[in-house]
């Protein structure tokens, strides 16, 4: 299989990808948007549609997306913590640093 013909599946497959992301997203925004018209008006907010058909599954999308949630939060953590020992680490090898560049100095 040549390049253009490899670009061109993935193009189309990438395509198909996106065009089920931007459906999903007019989807929500459809539903934010009837929810806010909702609270505006002093209603009460109506249930999803997708809610009630296939119940189960949307059941199991938002447990998957709850559990990447938790996934994310703890790479988040790890992340923060490295980020603050290696400032502590440059911290300590500035005073190191300083130390040796006044001892050269004198």
């Amino acid at each position: 299989m040549d390049n253009t013909q490899h670009a061109a599946q993935l193009g189309g497959q990438m395509g198909g990808s996106l065009s089920l992301a931007v459906d999903r997203l007019d989807r929500a925004l459809e539903a934010l948007e009837s929810r806010v018209r909702a609270l505006q008006n002093g209603e009460t907010i109506p249930v999803p549609q997708g809610a009630i058909e296939g119940a189960s599954g949307g059941n199991d999308e938002y447990q998957h997306l709850l559990n990447e949630l938790e996934e994310v939060r703890a790479r988040e953590q790890q992340l923060s913590q490295a980020a603050h020992q290696a400032f502590e680490a440059l911290g300590m090898a500035a005073a190191n640093i300083r130390i040796l560049l006044r001892d050269e100095a004198a």
